[in-house]
C-alpha cells in the first residue's frame, strides 16, 4: 500500500509573401516587431509563428484567425465577426465547418485544450477570445521580456532514473492523472499535457520552465528505480522565488506502482490540492465531520 513519506516543510508559416511581408521586406523595422506568448513568437507583419525559434506550418485561414485574435487580445470576437473578416459572403460556403476546423487546426499547432484553455477560450454560443496578452509581453525579437504570471499551475514530466521507456510512460500516466485531477479544483487552472510535454527532456530548472509559461507554480518531481523499488519524489514551486511550498516522498514495489500509479498520483494530489485550493479542503472536511 501507498503512503506517502513526511511532507517537507514549505523550506511558422510557409505560404507565399503576402503583401504585409513584402512591406516588411521594405521596412526591415517592421519585421522586429513581434508578440510573445508561451513559447511561442508571432509577426503579424510577416506571418511567422516560432516556437522555441523554430517555424511552425499553419493554414493560411488559422493563420489569419490567430491574427484576428491577438488583435484583439482579450477581448471576445463574435463568431459573425469572424466569418465577415475571413469568410466574405463572396466566398462562403460552410462557414460553421470553416470556423470549427481553423480553431481546431491553431490549438493543434499551440498545444492548446478547448477544455483547459491556456490560449483561445470559447464563448459559448458567442465566438473566441485570446486570452489576454498583456503589453510586457510585446516588444523587439532582439530583446527578451517577461511575460505576465498567469493564475496557473504547470505540471512537470518527470525526471526517471534511468530513462527507460517504461519509467517515461509510467511518469505520463501519473502526470495525466494529476493534471486531471487539478482541472476539477475550483479556481484553479492548469496547463494541457500538450502544454508541458516538450519539456521532458529538457535541461532546464522547473523555475525557468515556469517563467518560460507563464505559471505562477511549478509541479516536478522524479522516478528513481533502485532494483525492485521505486522512490519517487514531487514538490511545489513557487516560480516568482523558488521556495519550495510543498513536497513529498514516496517508496514502493515496481511491480504495485506500474499496476496503478493511478493510486500513487491521488495520494500526490491529496497533499496538493491542500495549498492549491485550501478553502475547498477545508469544505471538504467540513462535510465529512
Amino acid at each position: 500500500m501507498w503512503a506517502p513519506g513526511p511532507f517537507l516543510a514549505p523550506t511558422s508559416l510557409v505560404w507565399q509573401a503576402s503583401r504585409s511581408e513584402v512591406r516588411a521586406m521594405k521596412n526591415p523595422a517592421l519585421a522586429l516587431r513581434v508578440i510573445r506568448f508561451g513559447v511561442f513568437e508571432f509577426n503579424p507583419q510577416t506571418g511567422d509563428l516560432r516556437k522555441h525559434g523554430l517555424k511552425i506550418k499553419l493554414q493560411p485561414q488559422a493563420f489569419k484567425l490567430l491574427s484576428l485574435l491577438l488583435e484583439r487580445s482579450g477581448q471576445i470576437l463574435t463568431r459573425a465577426e469572424l466569418q465577415q473578416r475571413l469568410w466574405p459572403a463572396s466566398s462562403f460556403r460552410d462557414f460553421e465547418r470553416c470556423l470549427n476546423k481553423s480553431v481546431h487546426v491553431l490549438r493543434e499547432a499551440l498545444g492548446d485544450s478547448a477544455t483547459n484553455p491556456r490560449f483561445i477560450e470559447t464563448a459559448i454560443g458567442v465566438g473566441y477570445s485570446f486570452i489576454s496578452v498583456s503589453d510586457e509581453a510585446r516588444g523587439s525579437a532582439l530583446g527578451r521580456r517577461k511575460g505576465p504570471k498567469r493564475d496557473c499551475v504547470a505540471v512537470l514530466p518527470l525526471n526517471c532514473e534511468p530513462a527507460t521507456p517504461e519509467l517515461e510512460f509510467l511518469s505520463k500516466r501519473i502526470i495525466d492523472r494529476l493534471i486531471d485531477n487539478i482541472s476539477r479544483l475550483p479556481g484553479t487552472r492548469v496547463l494541457a499535457y500538450r502544454t508541458v510535454q516538450h519539456y521532458r527532456d529538457a535541461d532546464l530548472d522547473p523555475r525557468t520552465i515556469g517563467e518560460q509559461l507563464f505559471a505562477r507554480a511549478v509541479v516536478a518531481g522524479e522516478i528513481v528505480q533502485c532494483s525492485d523499488e521505486l522512490l519517487l519524489h514531487f514538490e511545489l514551486i513557487d516560480v516568482d522565488d523558488g521556495a519550495q511550498l510543498w513536497g513529498a516522498q514516496f517508496r514502493g514495489l515496481s511491480s504495485d506502482v506500474f499496476a496503478s500509479p493511478e493510486k500513487l498520483a491521488d495520494s500526490v494530489f491529496g497533499g496538493l490540492q491542500t495549498i492549491l485550493a485550501p478553502s475547498a479542503c477545508r469544505r471538504r472536511d467540513v462535510r465529512a465531520a
